[in-house]
């Protein structure tokens, strides 16, 4: 019988970005280094290149991408927004294409060096040598 973790408002609560992002949280993940800036789709459209840069940020930030991405704080899209030189308010329009979303995310998670696990990586047994 599966074992439930966490009560539904939790689990809810874990799939969105917290209300509040700490200033100097907002400086170490939502910063965009030259890498960042490189990966970053060039001939997208505005709203496209926050939404990419957003994602990054908060996988980075969080360890995931919460579905409900327009749950991040107002001040961190400003903070990211900013820094691409793209006004806040284009990010309402991002996502309209889930597939946008979900190709994002992939390059997203390369950038940062995810990747899917390997039967080698199940041999936990190598890691306390």
């Amino acid at each position: 019988m599966p074992v439930q973790l966490f009560t539904e408002a939790e689990r809810g609560k874990r799939d969105r970005f917290p209300e509040v992002i700490a200033y100097e949280d907002l400086v170490i993940y939502f910063t965009l280094s030259a890498r960042d800036h490189e990966s970053i789709p060039r001939s997208s459209a505005p709203h496209n290149r926050l939404g990419y840069a957003l994602q990054l940020c908060a996988l980075r930030f969080m360890g995931f991408v919460p579905d409900a991405l327009n749950s991040a704080p107002s001040v961190a899209v400003a903070f990211v927004a900013q820094q691409l030189r793209v006004k806040p308010e284009v990010f309402a329009d991002y996502g309209r294409r889930t597939q946008t979303r979900q190709e994002h995310l992939q390059v997203v998670q390369a950038h940062l060096g995810y990747r899917r696990a390997t039967p080698k990586d199940e041999d936990v047994s190598q890691l306390w040598i």
